[in-house]
Order: C-alpha cells, then structure tokens, then sequence
C-alpha cells in the first residue's frame, strides 16, 4: 500500500501570531482517487466539485509527482488555468489524481 504524507496548514494566529504546521502519514490503497483515499479516514481536504473543473482540490506535490497516475484532459485544463499562481511548484488535483506509489503532499489555497 502506498503511503501519502500530508502537510497541513492550521492557521494559529491569535495565539502565536503565525501558521502552525503538522505533518500526517497515510496508507492508501494503489490506483485509487487520492481525494478519496484520504476522505475514507477522516481528512477533508478542501473541495469543491470534485469533478476536476473548479481547482479547489489543488494541491503541491513535494515528493512523488511520478507516483501519481498521469493528468486526463479536465484535470490539464484546469491546472494550466491556475499553475501561474504557484510558480514552481508540481500543481495537481487530489479528486482526479490516483495514486500509484509513495507521494508527499500539501494542501493549496
């Protein structure tokens, strides 16, 4: 089983005036929407459609972009209409994306 190490974001300002980070490791089940994947325990990534056409589910690939399955025509289009705003960075969509190996990810906004 493959293994998806997540990267979350949880705002803390009010306590220590910057974001606070925590990592989190999953076993997911190969060939599988990584969306999916993590919603069956318990993480809710951000979303929208979930069909591949509104972005929301974008996510920066750290580590392992060739471990996930290669990117259909909705999915390219909808991240050729918003990489500019990540530049350098492997920009991909947790609800279109199905994961073949070991990846590291993290959440975009």
């Amino acid at each position: 089983m493959p293994t998806v190490l997540v990267h979350l974001n949880s705002s803390n300002e009010k306590e220590t005036k910057q974001s606070a980070f925590e990592s989190r490791t999953y076993k997911v089940n190969q060939s599988e929407i990584l969306y999916d994947e993590l919603e069956r325990q318990a993480l809710s990534l951000p979303h929208g459609c979930l069909a591949g056409s509104c972005g929301s589910c974008r996510i920066q690939v750290i580590k392992g972009i060739e471990n996930l399955s290669p990117m259909g025509v909705i999915e390219t289009d909808t991240v050729n209409s918003i990489k500019d705003l990540y530049p350098g960075k492997e920009v991909r969509l947790s609800c279109r994306a199905k994961v073949l190996g070991d990846v590291e990810i993290t959440p975009l906004k």
